[in-house]
């Protein structure tokens, strides 16, 4: 199913995209449907192009060493994905798996590296990836926040971004990416909710208390100079 120029422009990667760009990018990409936890594969094989989640959830999941699985980044709704492999010299292997039914605009490889050698195109995916890599600083000076209930507070400091209302993940989901367990998650949003510095509000949460928050996501440091 091909793709309308309409529904790119929904997407950051396109949002400022000429109409000759925009053209050449929907007759070139093609539409997929995904089950949730479907594997995303072209012809069998992993996926090596450039793709748009245009509904639902992606993730690229790999195993340790020791054969758990984890997930390495996460995709939503409007954002693109496979293009820092187009372009890096040492591209990461990655396996893009549907966390839930997703419909993909998916692009094979040869036609978005001629897609990127638009200046226009190549400014975009440049702010994306720089977006992406600040993000990827900001997990990991979370990650060395101790103990852990700091470093999930430290977590909603962050994703809040000054705002009082944040949607929060599924708790699982959460404690992989904070390096920690379901029940740690648990444990620390009770605390917050019977602190009153945490509530929850339909699908969202709110912060009642920023400042005891803050303090809280200090952890080791509180009080050091």
């Amino acid at each position: 199913m091909p793709v309308s120029e309409i529904v790119l422009k929904n997407c950051s990667l396109f949002r400022r995209a000429t109409p000759g760009v925009l053209q050449q990018a929907a007759s070139q990409m093609d539409i997929l449907q995904l089950k949730k936890r479907e594997v995303l594969l072209v012809n069998g094989r992993a996926f090596r192009g450039l793709g748009l989640v245009l509904q639902g959830r992606l993730q690229a999941m790999d195993y340790t060493i020791d054969g758990r699985e984890v997930a390495l980044t996460t995709v939503d709704s409007g954002e693109a994905f496979g293009q820092a492999n187009l372009i890096a010299p040492r591209p990461v292997d990655l396996t893009w798996v549907a966390v839930s039914q997703s419909t993909l605009a998916v692009m094979p490889p040869q036609a978005a590296i001629e897609l990127l050698r638009n200046s226009d195109m190549s400014m975009q995916v440049a702010v994306d990836l720089a977006q992406q890599v600040c993000e990827f600083l900001s997990w990991q000076k979370i990650l060395s926040v101790h103990p852990i209930s700091a470093r999930v507070c430290a977590w909603l400091c962050w994703a809040a971004a000054g705002s009082q209302g944040l949607v929060i993940p599924r708790q699982a989901e959460l404690a992989w990416r904070l390096s920690t367990t379901r029940e740690s998650i648990t444990r620390t949003f009770q605390r917050l909710q019977t602190e009153r510095i945490l509530r929850r509000d339909g699908e969202s949460w709110l912060i009642e208390d920023p400042d005891a928050l803050q303090q809280m996501a200090l952890g080791d440091n509180k009080g050091a100079e």
